[in-house]
């Protein structure tokens, strides 16, 4: 039996009562009433969609501010990685492994068994070929800036330790020297500890990075310590990846739970002169040492090392950190 436009209209607008009046009046025939079971199977379907939407609209409050911190965090990498020379697409295809390998990490079956590549490609929205692969090695950066990264490495320590390039413990200062070079230089020097690779890219990078300083003379002087290598190793580069990742959370804290006590802390910044940075840089540095020192006794406190509870373990502490920042 058919229904005329205004006949539907009115049914939809009075579906949860009895048809109208004007509508079983309808020229072209009478409104069929719906059953109990169609009552019941609409009701159903509204109350669900009303569910579904709250918990979308929580859902997308959430994503809005997981967002908003991740955008704060790369508008503080961004400018590091433009420095260091690292492009877009190469954090870019970091940033993919990361994401893969950590949520296969917390999907991976109870045993330690291999994580469902398909639930790991919905999760992280990439391709489930590409999970397959990046599974396979660690999160690491591209292969040919990789290659690069290790071979100035090997130039600094063979700079910093060989006898040949060293006085009194500290790297001597080399001419930059070109293809025919034969005594001690630069040229020479990545020759030595990185075969194959151009010396001019690796001094282009030394220069560029600020590791060294180009003399009127044009020899390059060494300008970190003699220790500067310790900044490359796997430990202080983990170190530097907790706190980050410790920064991160207490960041998404303030933003997701403002009603609750404040994670992070900022006791002041302030706009100074150039020539005031030495002294207000030791004296944050005094005071910084001394605070971390007290709590560092604090939190070592046999109180706190109890067997543990019922409620499983938990990891605390503070980070403290002086930025400085050229305006």
């Amino acid at each position: 039996m058919r229904l005329c436009f205004s006949c539907v209209r009115d049914a939809k607008r009075n579906w949860r009562e009895t048809p109208s009046r004007e509508a079983q009046r309808c020229h072209v025939g009478p409104v069929v009433s719906r059953s109990k079971k169609g009552q019941a199977n609409r009701r159903w379907h509204v109350g669900r969609g009303h569910r579904t939407g709250s918990g979308a609209h929580e859902g997308e409050s959430s994503k809005a501010t997981v967002l908003s911190v991740a955008k704060a965090a790369f508008e503080g990498l961004a400018p590091l990685l433009v420095e260091f020379g690292i492009t877009s697409p190469e954090a870019e295809a970091l940033l993919r492994a990361v994401c893969v390998h950590e949520t296969a990490k917390a999907h991976t079956v109870s045993g330690g068994r291999r994580p469902n590549v398909s639930r790991v490609s919905v999760k992280t929205g990439v391709d489930r070929h590409m999970v397959t692969a990046l599974l396979k090695n660690p999160p690491e950066i591209d292969g040919g800036l990789s290659t690069r990264r290790d071979s100035m490495r090997r130039v600094i320590d063979g700079w910093l330790s060989d006898p040949e390039f060293t006085k009194n413990g500290r790297p001597k200062e080399l001419e930059i020297g070109d293809p025919s070079a034969e005594g001690l230089s630069a040229w020479t020097l990545i020759q030595r500890y990185a075969p194959g690779v151009w010396p001019r890219l690796i001094i282009d990078e030394l220069i560029r990075v600020d590791y060294v300083d180009t003399k009127p003379n044009g020899r390059l002087r060494w300008k970190g310590s003699a220790r500067g290598t310790s900044v490359s190793r796997r430990d202080a580069r983990e170190a530097a990846g907790q706190r980050m990742r410790d920064a991160m959370r207490a960041a998404f804290h303030d933003s997701s739970q403002p009603e609750a006590k404040r994670a992070w802390r900022t006791a002041q910044s302030v706009e100074i002169g150039r020539s005031d940075l030495p002294l207000v840089r030791k004296m944050l540095g005094d005071r910084l040492e001394t605070m971390i020192a007290w709590l560092t006794e604090e939190l070592n406190s046999a109180r706190w090392r109890r067997s543990v509870s019922k409620g499983g373990r938990m990891r605390v502490g503070l980070s403290g950190f002086i930025f400085e920042e050229s305006l």
